[in-house]
């Protein structure tokens, strides 16, 4: 075998060729050492290092000065004059030794990393690195304090040295830790294992072990450990050097795991040119071949060193054998190490003989033939990467086999279930929630309203909000919305209404919109004639893909309906937007705060105080908090700093009644009476109930303002729940107030329209259009609900809920009405509605039951009203206040839902 096939055979570089020449833990390591003449050496190494970068780890030497005894511009330091030659101070010696090792753990790492693969580092260099040659003690320190700083040092070095593998990690792990499929299965406990794996992840552990137990036995504690390399730092240069190389050697076998010496991974290569001229890279060789006599002989993978001399220059103290030529080192080696096992058997019995030098020396030919560089190009799996990705094949067949040919488990007609959801779209014929009272009489309307439009030309409209819960509360919003779109449906059908009649579809998009492209996808497959997805009702980043999804690549109009977050809406006077074809029928959460400061102006005067969930994720949330912040520093009074807490969920408490029980304590010592909370409905129960069972005898009473999320509060509420709320100012227990900007409320337009028709100012006048108009949609609605008879179960009114869901389908429904006028088409396009949308404003106003929507080019609702409702201490209804509105008044009579130049 030539020289070069013996690299070959020793660096794995052709995988799964059969090795002829072994060498690792059962036959020791081992320094091949090329002489020749100058030429001939530095050709062959840099055909050698062109050959081989970027396929096994390999230090580049011409990328390092050799020191004053290198020739400028002659590598490897060849024709270095006589007299130059070891001239240097023993200090300056010792750091060029450190500078080379420094250079050849850079070259094998980062800088020689092979194509594809995780760079190679170095920890344990480093630390051996900070403490013998880098840090520096301060005398006036104390030495429990020398210690401490060497020890942040060294673990500052190990996380630096770390901190480059992380670019090429993240983007392997990141997707693996967010991967809903992943992070979820097993009921979530496989993304808790992965996640507390990385938690618990410390870069320094594995060094400071390798230290505590291989290089300073039974030092277990990093401190020791820094104890121990703070007193090397006075031995002679060559413990310090040999500590290196240990250090450098052990990094190398442990980049090579199990995994990677049965996938045969690539072995590295250091090469160390001219060892006979530069004396920092002879004295490496030689701590080297030291260490591996030493502390690291029982070490699994070694590097392939690969040095160069003249012919002779270079020749070890002790054991060394004659040079053999290229063609005689496989049998040389294998020589060699025969050798040196019958000479370690002579000594053990008392023998003197020293033992056969682990450097072999080859003499190059003085023309040697070039590297064959096209052969181990290619990059071949391993065997584990074979098997592994054979394996990967197989799961897949049968993934696509169980996901595509084999019919999941059913939860209805037309639903299945997806990771314990029973997801999909139903026409009312499978129901969602089917043991909720009022769920299956409603589905059952519905899919009857779609059986008497099948034979007509129909547009599809489809309702995506979240359709199962655990919480009571929340099954009775779905319920209202359900309602509703039914109740807005049958109303577009009836006898005299416009075309085209409406197909109604109910899709669950999952728990927290979870789910949502899957159903999504189902959705387009099912309905031809999809014209319009409405729903859209938690402002979450789910929610905001679903949405993104429906306008930009499907390219579908949209009607959302209490989705508040100000990042929901399109911006105005733009001509790219994010959401094109969205409308929205419930102003924004920043405009709920504006419309309910306008409509009580006391608020701000008051010291307040504002306790906030940080959730990531929850754009609803952080768009209230936003709102709250800025009123509050629009007052001059900032009240107290910001309580902040962080919950794990829509629907779940956690930690969050443990938090609740300090802010309000903070609270009670400070001067705030109204306290501005930024959180989910379930977060502001606990809240309420934890500020109202707190003792605080310096407050009788607070209010609390937030969002409209906490119309399903009072829901929420049983009569023990109320009683607290009420208080025992006697006790010293404050009473509670909460007081939010609702989207509607059964009762908004009757009261509003009865106070104005009281006021005597006004007795002569014509109430104005849009409480005549708001007022008829509402008693239509009532009239509606009446006429069921309780067919569609029980309908509750007070949260809005059923308002809004029947206003987002009747502007669906005007929608689809002004199309059919503007294209000619009994059943317009998706896009010619989209076109439309923006243009239902004026005369072609949406009458709403919850007030006019007038919308903007963008979507937006301008200056929609909203109901400001509180719920009494001890209440068990919501209790009406007043009509706020975005812009500080209601429209003027002479208004007919004109948008301004700038809304």
């Amino acid at each position: 075998m030539a020289l070069d096939d013996v690299l070959a055979h020793l660096t794995f570089r052709e995988r799964f060729t059969r090795r002829r020449v072994r060498f690792e833990r059962g036959s020791g390591a081992l320094v091949i050492q090329v002489e020749g003449g100058p030429d001939p050496v530095r050709q062959w190494l840099d055909a050698l290092v062109k050959s081989y970068r970027g396929i096994v780890p390999v230090n580049n030497p011409s990328d390092v000065r050799a020191g004053a005894v290198e020739e400028p511009g002659e590598p490897g330091g060849a024709g270095v004059p006589e007299g130059e030659r070891g001239d240097r101070g023993e200090g300056d010696q010792e750091d060029l030794v450190v500078e080379q090792l420094q250079a050849m753990t850079e070259g094998c790492g980062y800088g020689g990393r092979v194509a594809h693969g995780l760079p190679m580092v170095f920890p344990r260099f480093a630390a051996a690195r900070t403490a013998l040659y880098e840090w520096q003690p301060v005398p006036t320190q104390s030495r429990p304090r020398q210690i401490g700083d060497l020890k942040r040092q060294i673990r500052e070095a190990i996380t630096e040295e770390r901190r480059q593998t992380l670019p090429e990690l993240r983007p392997r792990i990141d997707p693996l830790l967010e991967d809903p499929y992943v992070s979820e299965g097993m009921g979530g406990l496989v993304g808790l294992l992965l996640k507390t794996v990385n938690a618990f992840r410390f870069p320094h552990h594995r060094t400071v072990r390798w230290y505590g137990t291989e290089r300073f036995p039974r030092q277990r504690t990093f401190e020791a450990v820094c104890e121990q390399l703070e007193r090397l730092r006075e031995e002679p240069a060559e413990a310090k050097q040999l500590l290196l190389v240990e250090a450098l050697l052990a990094d190398i076998d442990a980049h090579y795991g199990i995994v990677r010496r049965l996938n045969r991974a690539r072995r590295p290569v250091l090469l160390l040119p001219d060892v006979d001229t530069v004396p920092a890279r002879r004295i490496i060789r030689d701590r080297l071949i030291a260490a591996y006599d030493g502390e690291s002989r029982g070490l699994r993978v070694y590097p392939v060193v690969v040095t160069t001399s003249e012919p002779g220059g270079a020749t070890p103290e002790e054991g060394a054998g004659p040079p053999v030529p290229p063609d005689g080192l496989a049998g040389a080696l294998r020589e060699r190490f025969a050798e040196r096992v019958r000479v370690g058997e002579m000594r053990s019995l008392g023998d003197h003989t020293p033992l056969p030098s682990r450097l072999v020396q080859v003499t190059l030919e003085e023309n040697p033939e070039p590297l064959p560089t096209g052969r181990p190009g290619r990059r071949i799996l391993g065997p584990v990467t074979a098997v592994v990705t054979s394996l990967a094949l197989v799961a897949s067949g049968l993934g696509v086999y169980y996901g595509f040919f084999r019919e999941p488990e059913s939860c209805g007609r037309g639903l299945q279930v997806h990771d314990a959801e029973c997801l999909g779209v139903s026409d009312g014929s499978g129901v969602f929630m089917p043991g909720v009272k009022g769920m299956p009489e409603v589905f059952a309307h519905i899919a009857e309203q779609n059986r008497a439009v099948a034979g007509k030309k129909h547009a599809t409209v489809a309702l995506l909000i979240p359709m199962e819960s655990g919480d009571p509360a929340v099954r009775r919003q779905i319920l209202s919305e359900v309602q509703g779109a039914y109740l807005a449906q049958a109303g577009a059908n009836g006898a005299d209404a416009a075309k085209p009649p409406i197909r109604l579809v109910l899709a669950n998009p999952g728990r927290a919109y979870g789910q949502w492209r899957t159903t999504v996808d189902q959705l387009v497959r099912q309905e031809p004639d999809l014209r319009a997805v409405v729903g859209f009702n938690l402002s979450l980043t789910k929610t905001k893909e679903a949405l993104t999804y429906v306008t930009n690549t499907l390219k579908l109009p949209a009607v959302a309906s209490v989705v508040t977050a100000d990042d929901f809406s399109n911006p105005e006077g733009r001509q790219k937007v994010p959401f094109p074809g969205l409308a929205r029928v419930v102003s924004t959460t920043k405009d709920q705060a504006r419309a309910l400061l306008a409509f009580d102006p006391g608020l701000a005067g008051t010291e307040t105080a504002l306790v906030t969930d940080d959730r990531p994720g929850d754009d609803y949330n952080r768009s209230l908090r936003d709102a709250f912040t800025e009123a509050r520093a629009a007052k001059g009074r900032g009240g107290v700093q910001d309580m902040r807490f962080e919950s794990p969920g829509v629907e779940e408490a956690g930690v969050t009644p443990n938090e609740f029980e300090d802010f309000a304590g903070n609270i009670c010592r400070s001067n705030a009476h109204v306290v501005y909370f930024a959180g989910r409905a379930l977060h502001l129960k606990l809240f309420v109930n934890k500020l109202a069972t707190t003792y605080c005898r310096e407050k009788k009473s607070y209010t609390v303002i937030t969002g409209s999320d906490a119309t399903t509060l009072d829901q929420r509420l049983d009569d023990g729940h109320r009683a607290l709320l009420q208080g025992d100012p006697g006790s010293g227990k404050p009473s509670v107030t909460i007081r939010y900007a609702a989207p509607a409320h059964p009762d908004a337009w009757s009261i509003e329209l009865a106070r104005w028709q009281k006021d005597p100012r006004r007795r002569t006048q014509r109430p104005p259009l849009y409480l005549r108009e708001a007022q008829d949609a509402m008693a239509a609605l009532r009239r509606d609900i009446t006429a069921q008879g309780g067919a569609i179960g029980d309908v509750y009114l007070d949260d809005g809920r059923t308002i809004v869901t029947y206003d987002v389908v009747l502007t669906a429904s005007r929608a689809l009405a002004r199309a059919v006028h503007t294209s000619g088409q009994e059943v317009p396009t998706a896009d010619r509605i989209r076109k439309d949308l923006g243009k239902l404003n004026a005369d072609l106003r949406v009458r709403g039951a919850g007030g006019w929507i007038c919308l903007t080019n963008a979507g937006n609702p301008y200056n929609k009203a909203l109901s400001v409702v509180h719920l009494e201490p001890g209440s068990k209804k919501l209790t009406f206040e007043g009509v706020a509105w975005p812009t500080g008044r209601a429209p003027a009579q002479e208004d007919d839902c004109v948008i301004p130049a700038h809304p």
